[in-house]
């Protein structure tokens, strides 16, 4: 009989097959689960050379798949100012003001995760209060989406942006606030990340990179490159992916197919923005915002644009994921992949929405017909869907019920496909679980199991990989969580609070909690 390289034992191991079996034991070759089964079973594959493990009843389950992450941002973000738990405009002139006194700040700074509505003054700042403190240095101030942008003179110069460009907001006077959204966003985006030097990407996807593998995460679904980012993103990751230790399933943000397949990439697409968001008020809705009456969002491309790029990757049998947050965004992606499915048919597309947020009940039926697969982002919800919450700012209380609704996407018959938008939200999947499972609006709720496979199984199945990843079963790679606890037995409120104990990647443990091996 062949000996293991690895055994986890005397745990709850949940495979994930739909079969409902909660196992005891797993044995791993070669990287490979060569067993699952009760302790007793698995004991035989124990040899002189075998790592063992007690699990002590701790529960295993498939290696995390966060399926949409803006990796390399996340990064440069980590190394960035984060503006998350700030209070008031001084609280981020402050943090600029100490970023400047620490010696090789470097040449620019940039600062993430505002969200102005955390902020007493419920407004985003200037160039005008950036220039009081940073007047000779370009500083840089994303919103928690990256969908607003906020640049002091500095910067606003070196952009060097048309001055009737769509997107450069402007005071009663004419003149630029440094609030720039849409296209100015953008281009204002790709200037920052110009700006910041190879080792300090390289630096930042290695930040990155730890953050998931602690969280349990073997499997990361890369959207890089492409209008709020930069190709040098994707570049980087084509460039190193094998060497990384976990794996990094690259969606490449651009509209450029032949490049796609210069790389030998089986996808195209991502974030490929046909709207914007709801807290920059640019996700395109049916009806105007509760808070803008006047705003109904934008859309970025034309039907025109949008279905002439779907048929043509499409016949290249690419598999195409786009960006669709409101209403009008999602029957624009809807009507393009309905176009290029009649025309070429095609069974196992796997074709792919992102973020899907705001659907309407036709709309939900239209990609379940299609075969469309639907990229969810739970703490969403977590961070914006509670009572007074952004989400009912922008949307008003009875319309924000119906935002990320999925009890009525997984009842519908669509699979859904678990992600972060990192680091809109960090890599955490249990906070994802714990979200889906916690949904504010308890029509939109789901089973702890039901948002487990959307980190798992599913994410594998949104990637054609669910033959090789996703369950543990005999034959798949080794890629496994140890969790302290069972996200299937605590209270639902407790799972955001389950502490990943060992990410194993391949069969080789790559991370090791302090004290789980006491």
């Amino acid at each position: 009989m062949l000996k293991a390289d690895l055994i986890l034992y005397n745990g709850k191991i949940l495979q994930m097959n739909g079969k409902g079996l909660l196992q005891e034991a797993v044995a791993i070759k070669d990287g490979k689960i060569l067993d699952v089964g009760k302790n007793s079973e698995i004991k035989d594959y124990m040899g002189h050379t075998t790592e063992v493990i007690d699990l002590k009843g701790r529960t295993a389950v498939p290696g995390f798949i966060d399926s949409h992450v803006h990796l390399v941002p996340t990064g440069l973000n980590a190394l960035g100012l984060n503006l998350k738990r700030v209070k008031s405009i001084k609280d981020i002139l402050n943090l600029i003001k100490k970023k400047l006194e620490t010696p090789k700040n470097g040449d620019v700074i940039w600062g993430v995760a505002l969200d102005e509505l955390s902020l007493k003054e419920k407004k985003l700042p200037t160039r005008y209060d950036l220039d009081s403190i940073a007047p000779e240095i370009p500083v840089f101030i994303s919103r928690v989406e990256y969908h607003t942008i906020v640049v002091n003179s500095c910067a606003f110069h070196k952009i060097n942006l048309p001055f009737n460009l769509e997107g450069i907001e402007k005071d009663s006077r004419g003149l630029p606030t440094g609030r720039l959204h849409h296209h100015a966003s953008s281009i204002a985006r790709k200037k920052l990340f110009e700006m910041i030097p190879e080792e300090k990407r390289q630096q930042g996807v290695e930040l990155a990179i730890n953050q998931a593998i602690r969280r349990g995460v073997t499997t990361v679904v890369a959207m890089e490159g492409g209008f709020l980012f930069h190709d040098n993103h994707a570049e980087l990751l084509i460039k190193h992916k094998a060497s990384l230790p976990i794996d990094i399933e690259l969606f490449y943000q651009t509209t450029d197919i032949n490049k796609v397949i210069s790389y030998n990439l089986p996808r195209i697409g991502g974030c490929i923005f046909l709207d914007g968001s709801f807290g920059s008020r640019s996700a395109a809705l049916f009806e105007p915002y509760q808070d803008m009456p006047q705003c109904q969002g934008n859309l970025y491309f034309t039907q025109e644009e949008v279905d002439e790029f779907v048929i043509k990757a499409h016949e290249k049998k690419l598999q195409i994921a786009m960006h669709a947050i409101g209403g009008r965004a999602i029957q624009q992606v809807l009507t393009a992949y309905e176009k290029a499915l009649s025309k070429i048919p095609r069974r196992d597309h796997r074709h792919r929405i992102e973020h899907f947020e705001l659907p309407t009940d036709d709309q939900i039926k239209k990609a379940r017909e299609l075969g469309i697969i639907v990229s969810v982002q739970p703490a969403y919800e977590y961070m914006w869907g509670w009572p007074g919450g952004m989400y009912e700012i922008r949307l008003g209380k009875e319309r924000c019920k119906r935002a990320n609704p999925f009890k009525k996407l997984i009842d519908s018959g669509l699979l859904l496909a678990g992600g972060s938008d990192s680091d809109v939200t960090p890599i955490n999947p249990l906070l994802g679980i714990h979200s889906a499972a916690n949904h504010p609006h308890s029509e939109s709720k789901i089973t702890p199991y039901q948002a487990l496979k959307m980190f798992t199984i599913n994410g594998a199945t949104a990637i054609f990989q669910e033959k090789s990843k996703g369950t543990i079963e005999r034959g798949k790679i080794a890629d496994i969580a140890v969790l302290e606890n069972n996200p299937l037995e605590v209270d639902t409120d407790a799972i955001k609070d389950i502490k990943v104990d060992y990410t194993i990647k391949n069969g080789k443990i790559l991370y090791a909690a302090c004290g789980a091996e006491e």
